[in-house]
């Protein structure tokens, strides 16, 4: 599955939309979460936003995404593009 993007970048709700993701995902993905396992709490690894394609916004909590990018990085994660 590869989705044509116009020469531009996204808002991340636009992303999330078009690759199905839901927004407890989304804030696993930026932000870590910590997860329960035999009694011990595990910290899951945040990814690395700019290997996703994000880019903050200075002096915000808004991030814009390079579809281009994202979309390679997707396709990694779920097995469709071999490294």
């Amino acid at each position: 599955m590869e989705l044509k993007f116009d020469n531009r970048w996204y808002q991340s709700h636009e992303i999330k939309q078009m690759f199905s993701i839901k927004e407890k995902t989304w804030k696993t993905w930026l932000y870590g979460d910590t997860i329960k396992v035999k009694g011990k709490l595990l910290k899951k690894a945040k990814q690395d936003i700019i290997e996703m394609g994000l880019r903050k916004v200075p002096g915000s909590n808004y991030y814009v995404v390079d579809p281009n990018t994202f979309q390679e990085w997707f396709l990694k994660q779920v097995g469709e593009l071999e490294e």
